[in-house]
């Protein structure tokens, strides 16, 4: 008896030396963990064709649960500009020495949408996909950057609108060149939406709070970007005026106007301030979002 209980602790012995053996520490690495900025950049870009496809199936079927579908896309801010245009163009008079005041006003309804989609839709995105966190291993940017391609994808038909709308108001003027700016704007609006949204996304998973402040932020946003009204109707101060022309949002839509409703084509000035604030956002908000990898798993 005492032998074979000496022979089992034995047996038990060597598959325990066996398994310490087989299993070599220098092979484990945690699972949560921020790896280096390339490292990661490297790890999206290899995720891409799951980003497109992930972007591409929550496009196909936004709004699948309404009669009209995706076509709420277009009637919500068609809706938004007429109440606006009612409201604000005709009742307060702010359509005064605004040439095309419809056009302008759609498309600055349906592009700042592009921008403020970025902050508003992307809080909450890390709790949301909680489940999905805890279950897989893969840079969380890919959550925010899919809802930003998302968003893109679906916007393009809403500027078409737009931009259509705009230049049938004024079908005896025609259009001009200068149209062909809408497109690298369009873009670079859905790159500087992205960057917000990395900052929204990381900011609310870890103060849920800061949800109940992004609409008090979109409206303040939303009033200062003379969406109905130039600003020289705002106020006559000129130092007020700088400072509110100052806003990428204003700029944006001062540009896509321009281009598109009085053939004004986007100086170098312009263009190079756009460019910074999209690009520089992007950079930005990649890293703050990047800096807090390890921890989204615990949210």
């Amino acid at each position: 008896m005492v032998s074979q209980t000496l022979k089992r602790r034995d047996t038990e012995q060597e598959l325990s030396d066996n398994y310490t053996i087989f299993v070599q520490d220098e092979d484990l690495y945690p699972v949560s963990i921020r790896p280096r900025l390339k490292d990661y950049i490297r790890q999206l870009w290899s995720r891409r064709q799951f980003i497109w496809e992930d972007a591409r199936g929550k496009t196909s079927t936004s709004n699948r649960d309404m009669l009209l579908g995706r076509m709420w896309n277009i009637l919500n801010p068609l809706l938004d500009a007429a109440m606006y245009g009612v409201i604000f163009g005709f009742m307060l008079n702010t359509s005064k020495g605004i040439e095309n005041f419809i056009g302008y006003l759609v498309i600055g309804l349906i592009f700042f949408g592009f921008m403020s989609k970025g902050m508003s839709g992307a809080g909450g995105l890390i709790q949301a996909n909680k489940n999905f966190i805890s279950s897989f291993s893969f840079p969380r940017a890919s959550l925010v950057v899919s809802f930003s391609l998302r968003n893109f994808l679906q916007n393009i038909l809403p500027a078409l609108v737009a931009i259509s709308f705009g230049l049938i108001l004024q079908w005896r003027i025609g259009f001009e060149w200068t149209i062909v700016a809408a497109v690298p704007l369009f873009l670079l609006i859905h790159i500087f939406s992205c960057g917000v949204s990395f900052i929204v996304a990381r900011v609310t998973a870890f103060v849920p709070d800061f949800r109940a402040l992004i609409k008090i932020l979109v409206r303040a946003w939303f009033y200062s970007s003379g969406i109905f009204f130039s600003l020289d109707r705002l106020t006559t101060n000129t130092s007020i005026q700088e400072v509110l022309m100052l806003n990428p949002a204003y700029q944006f839509l001062d540009a896509i106007r321009g281009a598109v409703l009085y053939g004004d084509f986007p100086s170098v000035m312009q263009w190079g301030y756009l460019t910074v604030w999209s690009v520089g956002l992007f950079i930005v908000g990649l890293v703050f979002f990047w800096q807090a990898e390890a921890r989204y798993i615990n949210v």
